[in-house]
């Protein structure tokens, strides 16, 4: 009998064990530090300012490789979610870089970008990244960061990522097929 009972006390250890992990898992989405940067004309901007609607904050840096190679792809997720999410890029150049940050958004096709600048290298710790750039941070539109990522972004990854955060995007837009020469008149 006093087996039967431990049996059944081990058993419902074991679920209010699993019931307060899921609840705690429920529940792991981290806050987001405060962190205040100025657009390209110098009007600050807080992060708690886009509460309301998910946000993808991509940290960068014009001498940044893998940030280049990344621009276009946060910049058509930006126009596929226009309206559901707000794409974030937040520059660690220094503030006498703004002519180039602003060639460097042009030049790597990132002009559908909200684009600030004032962010440090010692913000990727703030938010829970690694010392690698870029560096991506997914927060919900309660404020919540759900998903970090140090590192480049792959398409693969940003869209499974942006499905959860956002829901499906509009459709994306058709490529433009270039248009046929005409044959030479003979």
């Amino acid at each position: 009998m006093q087996y039967i009972a431990f049996i059944r006390a081990s058993i419902i250890r074991a679920f209010a064990l699993v019931f307060l992990a899921l609840t705690l898992s429920a529940f792991a989405a981290d806050a987001t530090p405060n962190l205040e940067l100025h657009d390209l004309k110098g009007v600050s901007h807080k992060l708690k300012d886009y509460r309301g609607k998910p946000v993808v904050l991509n940290f960068w840096a014009t001498w940044c490789v893998p940030c280049a190679a990344e621009m276009p792809l946060l910049n058509e997720m930006q126009a596929r979610y226009k309206g559901k999410a707000v794409f974030i890029a937040a520059s660690v150049d220094d503030d006498d870089m703004k002519t180039a940050v602003q060639s460097f958004i042009k030049k790597h096709k990132g002009t559908g970008l909200t684009v600030m600048m004032g962010a440090t290298l010692e913000n990727l710790h703030d938010f829970g990244l690694e010392d690698v750039m870029p560096g991506t941070v997914f927060i919900d539109s309660d404020g919540n960061i759900t998903d970090r990522l140090s590192g480049a972004l792959k398409r693969p990854d940003l869209e499974q990522r942006m499905l959860k955060l956002a829901g499906k995007p509009a459709p994306a837009a058709p490529q433009k097929k270039p248009a046929k020469k005409a044959a030479p008149k003979k």
